[in-house]
């Protein structure tokens, strides 16, 4: 199927979606991989994620109109190679998903629902957070997640913790609209909004 869509989020950045319904050999044929890039794809062994690693690429090629090169810093955030635009990715069943941004750091995520994520809720969910919340409510859980996991890319520090240093405000709706996350680094707190949209039974959130 390819390409969902592409949209502006702002003058300076934009979303892509991209189903994957191409097998990995298909993908494989639009991409022109430098020889470190075919490299690491040749050590991917899994079939699906040989698709998501590809299909990632591809997106970014049709957002920016270029073989983009995507490298990752140490705490494993990506970035483009030669580039001051910032992307952030996922991945979640069918989907694949790129973030783009000129110029301040992105985080995006999209999220397969399943019906057992309240099970785990008590690994994400701070104190605060299970004040308001509704464990039985599962589009809303999803939201959650899928909000501290687009804030933790934001961040790009791999010590940071879903549950101690990301924490939601209360938020109504679970289709769609947009909430305030707090993100704590050391002794300084960001307010970081996020939006957030469901389609068939994915979930997906980015920072503005």
């Amino acid at each position: 199927m390819g390409i969902v869509s592409i949209k502006s989020i702002s003058p300076v950045s934009k979303l892509g979606i991209w189903r994957m319904a191409e097998p990995w050999e298909d993908l494989l044929a639009m991409l022109d991989l430098t020889a470190p890039e075919m490299a690491t794809f040749e050590g991917i062994s899994k079939e699906k994620r040989k698709q998501e690693w590809l299909a990632c690429r591809v997106l970014l090629k049709e957002m920016s109109g270029q073989n983009a090169v995507i490298g990752y810093d140490p705490e494993r955030k990506p970035h483009i190679i030669g580039s001051a635009v910032e992307i952030s990715m996922s991945h979640s069943g069918e989907y694949v998903c790129v973030y783009l941004r000129e110029g301040a750091s992105v985080g995006v995520d999209i999220q397969q629902m399943k019906p057992s994520i309240s099970k785990g809720a008590f690994y994400f969910l701070n104190d605060g957070e299970l004040q308001w919340a509704n464990l039985e409510d599962n589009v809303q859980m999803h939201v959650i997640w899928s909000a501290k996991e687009s804030v933790f890319k934001y961040a790009g520090d791999a010590s940071i913790d879903l549950k101690k240093h990301i924490s939601i405000n209360a938020f109504s709706g679970n289709q769609n609209g947009h909430f305030e996350v707090n993100l704590q680094k050391g002794k300084l707190t960001e307010a970081i909004q996020i939006q957030f949209d469901t389609f068939e039974d994915y979930v997906l959130t980015w920072t503005l």
